[in-house]
């Protein structure tokens, strides 16, 4: 998860691809990094009651 995480950040990070790419490809790498995110901090919170 947490690779997924630094992969889709540093593609938003690049102008390169936010500029270029169409919008709904942008939109949806955005959509995934939110998804991303919420899946690690419920994993993350799960392994705390561990």
């Amino acid at each position: 998860m947490e690779g997924e995480i630094k992969s889709l950040t540093g593609r938003l990070s690049n102008p390169g691809f936010v500029n270029k790419a169409p919008e709904d490809v942008v939109q949806g790498a955005r959509d995934a990094l939110a998804e991303a995110e919420t899946q690690a901090d419920i994993l993350r919170s799960r392994l705390e009651m561990l």
